[in-house]
């Protein structure tokens, strides 16, 4: 039982912050699967990148109704992301548990880093 509370907390935590922030659900969902979930890293990634389908559809639903889209460049970096996407995935696949998880955790912190900058400097 406790795997399905940890399961709907992750969901309900990942929803909002993509809703909100609009940042992809795997920052809250990879994280929370592992630890909360016990999954190892390869399993958790593969499990977020499936369930992040549902979210960014029903996100999509939301930004087109407002006409909040720029299709044209939603299109193109699809496109291009959804071919480069497959090779990493094959790639991750090859590569350690823990240095994978590493390799998340370091591109977290350098995203977080980034978005704080920018929120500092457009402050001033």
């Amino acid at each position: 039982m406790i795997d399905f509370i940890g399961a709907v907390l992750i969901g309900l935590t990942a929803g909002i912050a993509s809703g909100v922030a609009g940042i992809g659900g795997g920052v809250v969902m990879v994280p929370g699967m592992v630890f909360l979930l016990s999954m190892e890293q390869h399993v958790a990634q593969g499990t977020s990148l499936f369930a992040i389908v549902f979210t960014a559809i029903s996100g999509t639903r939301v930004n087109v109704k407002n006409s909040r889209v720029d299709l044209r460049s939603a299109v193109i970096i699809g496109a291009i992301g959804a071919a480069t996407s497959f090779g990493a995935a094959l790639l991750a696949n090859q590569l350690d548990g823990d240095l994978l998880r590493r390799l998340f955790g370091v591109l977290l912190l350098f995203s977080g880093s980034r978005m704080a900058l920018n929120s500092w400097r457009t402050r001033s």
